[in-house]
C-alpha cells in the first residue's frame, strides 16, 4: 500500500465584505469546481458530494482518490467546514499496471475574517489515502515508493491550495453577475 497524506494552510484577502465572501464560498456547488485536480462526481444533497482527486504522476501512473464531503457552515463563527460524510459506501480500490484508486479523506476548514471592506481568510485543507500499489511499482521498495508519494503529495496539495484560492478570486465578479441576474428574474 501506499500512503499519501498532505496538508496546506494558507491566509489570504478576498475582495469582499465578510457577508458576501461567505456567502460566495458557500456556495459549495459553485465553489468547489475551482479546486485543482479535484472534481465533484456526485452531489448527495447541497452540503454532501462525492469528490475525486485525480492526477497523473510520473508521467505514468493514474491516481484517483474519491472522497465524500460533509460540509457544516458555522454562521455564528463564520466557518465552513468540510469532512468525512459518514454512512456512504467507500470508493472500491482498484490498482492497474499504471495506475491506483482508492477512497480517501479530504477536509478543509476555511475561516472568515473582517478586514475593513475586505475579508481575511484562513483555508487550510488535507488529503490523506492509503492506495493500492500500481502494479508497474511493485518490485520498487516500498520505503522508496512511499517517500516518492509523500513528495508527490506534498507538492500536490501546494499547488490545490494556490489555484483554488486563485481560481475562485478570478470567478468571483461572474458570480456576482450571476447573483444580480438571478435578483432581476426574480423581480420580474
Amino acid at each position: 500500500m501506499i500512503t499519501v497524506a498532505a496538508s496546506a494552510h494558507r491566509s489570504f484577502t478576498f475582495p469582499a465584505d465578510l457577508p458576501t465572501t461567505f456567502a460566495y464560498y458557500s456556495d459549495l456547488g459553485y465553489i468547489l469546481h475551482f479546486l485543482p485536480h479535484i472534481y465533484v462526481t456526485r452531489t448527495y444533497d447541497a452540503n454532501q458530494f462525492r469528490v475525486c482527486y485525480s492526477a497523473i504522476e510520473l508521467g505514468v501512473y493514474q491516481v484517483d482518490i474519491f472522497c465524500d464531503l460533509q460540509a457544516t457552515l458555522d454562521t455564528d463563527e463564520y466557518a465552513l467546514r468540510l469532512g468525512p460524510l459518514n454512512g456512504v459506501p467507500p470508493h472500491p480500490s482498484r490498482r492497474g499496471i499504471h495506475s491506483t484508486t482508492a477512497a480517501g479523506i479530504f477536509a478543509s476548514e476555511s475561516l472568515f475574517f473582517p478586514d475593513g471592506d475586505q475579508t481575511r481568510v484562513d483555508y487550510r485543507l488535507e488529503l490523506r489515502a492509503e492506495l493500492p500499489t500500481p502494479l508497474g511499482l511493485r518490485f520498487m521498495p516500498g520505503k522508496i515508493v512511499n517517500g516518492i508519494a509523500r513528495s508527490i503529495t506534498h507538492h500536490r496539495i501546494e499547488e490545490v491550495a494556490d489555484g483554488f484560492i486563485k481560481r475562485s478570486i478570478q470567478a468571483f465578479p461572474d458570480w456576482l453577475g450571476e447573483l444580480g441576474q438571478d435578483r432581476l428574474k426574480k423581480k420580474r
